[in-house]
């Protein structure tokens, strides 16, 4: 599961960096229409990397030629392998943090539940909301409610989603009542709240990478950029001004919502008022066309590297999960003798060791026993058919070399 993760995470943190530094240039040319389309790049590059490790596509009896070393010292064990302990802790780290932001999620769905529920149904009969033809009945039956605690037009919920407003939204003239809420079904129809879940999800799998963060970040205050393009697209000069003026009224200081958009943020509002200044061309095939590329690039070349890994397995050899360090032999030992085995041997799908066999020994004979007793003891990682003739040399010495000195191995031919 970790290496699933570390080669998932590889080119999504490519894919979202280059959207991170290239955001503002992409933004002033293409507009906020076209902009956040690309992030729909983000789930194919995931998905195709996810197929890509989980597809079948593996040798059936693959050759390991590469020769790994490890040194075995008298009188001092030395545990150079993957640590399974190490694993664990950092596995359990993940884990731990992952599960953290989900409970913070459900907590938080928890109390918006509650407000919803607290909060007082309102009629406004003089707002005429644009509606897509798609969402017709579900926006003519869309509920709108009002609570004290509510600082900003909102639009809640999953399933049954509900728009939450002030207790002075009803204060607004009509023109501005049909904004905010053209802006919040505007939302319900591209489904944002849906892609908002989506985008934390991957977000907290991904916790320890600032990036994601980043990228969850701007991908949000991207959302609303475009959702306001998307309103004031057909509107006039006077129009786009209430609607500027409607963003100050509420642009207050809320925290970023996992099950809720927010109408009015701080953060973003000069940005948002500045697009409104802009008019851009939707492009949306293109730029679907555009994001398809870009996720489907990034997956293919993850999965290149991987499938190169795996085509050249014959000169990739494995690392253990777990190693039993070789006893020296002690008549060896008080002779100061030094020496090496290359062993040759299988590895079942579940990681253990069989069929282990010597290829060269040096001195013959004299640590042959110890390295084939140690060796059979190994455990390596569980793989779908496992691993033949995978090959490994102990070198049995009696003190480390220093590390200053560098040690260069000369073979024959």
């Amino acid at each position: 599961m970790n290496s699933l993760v570390i080669n998932v995470m590889l080119p999504l943190t490519l894919l979202c960096a280059a959207i991170l530094l290239l955001h503002r240039p992409l933004q002033a040319r293409l507009g906020a229409h076209n902009i956040y389309t690309l992030w729909v790049s983000v789930p194919l590059v995931l998905a195709g990397t996810v197929l890509g490790q989980l597809a079948p596509a593996r040798l059936d009896s693959p050759s390991l030629e590469q020769l790994q070393h490890y040194r075995v010292l008298a009188g001092e064990l030395l545990f150079q392998g993957d640590s399974p302990t190490l694993k664990l802790i950092l596995a359990g780290i993940w884990v731990l943090g992952s599960l953290t932001l989900l409970a913070a999620l459900l907590y938080q769905a928890i109390l918006l539940k509650r407000l919803s529920n607290r909060a007082e149904n309102i009629e406004l009969p003089h707002a005429s909301i644009q509606r897509p033809l798609s969402l017709t009945r579900r926006a003519s039956s869309m509920v709108i409610k009002r609570h004290p605690d509510i600082d900003s037009p909102m639009l809640a919920g999953l399933l049954r989603p509900v728009v939450l407003v002030p207790m002075t939204f009803e204060q607004l003239s009509p023109s501005q009542q049909t904004a905010v809420l053209s802006h919040e079904l505007k939302h319900l129809s591209r489904h944002d709240i849906a892609a908002n879940l989506f985008g934390y999800l991957l977000a907290s799998l991904f916790w320890f990478n600032p990036v994601c963060w980043l990228a969850y970040r701007r991908f949000r205050d991207d959302q609303e950029i475009a959702c306001d393009a998307e309103v004031t697209q057909k509107m006039d000069k006077q129009q786009r001004i209430a609607y500027s003026q409607t963003l100050l009224a509420y642009s207050q200081q809320a925290q970023l919502g996992m099950l809720h958009i927010h109408y009015g943020n701080k953060t973003i509002l000069k940005e948002r008022i500045m697009q409104l200044k802009k008019s851009h061309t939707k492009r949306p095939l293109a730029m679907l066309g555009l994001a398809l590329t870009m996720g489907l690039s990034g997956a293919l070349i993850n999965q290149s590297a991987v499938a190169g890994g795996k085509h050249h397995d014959e000169v990739k050899a494995p690392s253990p999960v777990m190693r039993i360090e070789p006893g020296y032999p002690t008549e060896a030992a008080k002779q100061s003798i030094e020496g090496y085995v290359q062993l040759q041997f299988d590895i079942d799908k579940q990681g253990k060791v069989s069929n282990v066999s010597v290829i060269e020994s040096s001195p013959a004979g004299v640590f042959d026993a110890e390295a084939i007793k140690a060796l059979s003891q190994w455990r390596y990682e569980a793989s779908a058919k496992g691993v033949g003739q995978a090959k490994v040399q102990l070198d049995f010495m009696m003190s480390a070399p220093k590390a200053e000195i560098e040690r260069i191995r000369v073979t024959a031919g």
